[in-house]
């Protein structure tokens, strides 16, 4: 063998360089049927949905705020914003709290599907949703989302709350 020809050891040390662990993760949730992703960083934790109170004069995005350990959240329904139907009961509701800041609010979910760990985004396959979509993860396994911006998520909540109460 040439001296300088690569060893097993040679050839291990590049294989553990180059599988490093995905650099971000995503929480996978299903709305209107579809898989969505939010950046783990945006995502604070998944609530059982077991009382809301509904507030007069809300947007319709807002179907009421909930007490998270002495803390009221509004709870909001993205689904509309995102161009889906929007079914007319859960068995079992959930939410998604997302934070940006000091801005929270539990997101109305389907289910948890999981996390997902992911290097890159694909460009959006569908532009829709009011530009909340910033792309699509792949994983591993070949399974996809849709990536939210869950700041432009709680901003467009913020927005639609101040044209309905008009400041």
């Amino acid at each position: 063998m040439p001296a300088d020809a690569p060893t097993g050891a040679d050839i291990s040390a590049v294989e553990a360089v180059t599988e490093r662990p995905p650099a971000r993760r995503a929480c996978v949730v299903l709305l209107g049927g579809r898989p969505f992703a939010v950046d783990v960083l945006q995502a604070r934790e998944v609530v059982v949905l077991d009382a809301t109170t509904p507030v007069p004069g809300a947007p319709a995005s807002v179907i009421g705020v909930m007490n998270l350990r002495g803390n009221v959240l509004p709870v909001v329904e993205a689904r509309p914003l995102l161009g889906l139907p929007t079914p007319s009961t859960l068995e079992r509701p959930r939410a998604l709290v997302l934070a940006d800041g000091e801005h929270q609010a539990a997101i109305v979910i389907e289910r948890v599907v999981g996390l997902a760990a992911f290097d890159a985004l694909e460009p959006a396959a569908d532009p829709a949703g009011g530009g909340l979509a910033v792309g699509e993860l792949v994983d591993d396994s070949g399974a996809w989302a849709t990536v939210l911006d869950g700041p432009a998520l709680l901003g467009a909540v913020r927005r639609a709350w101040d044209s309905t109460s008009g400041g």
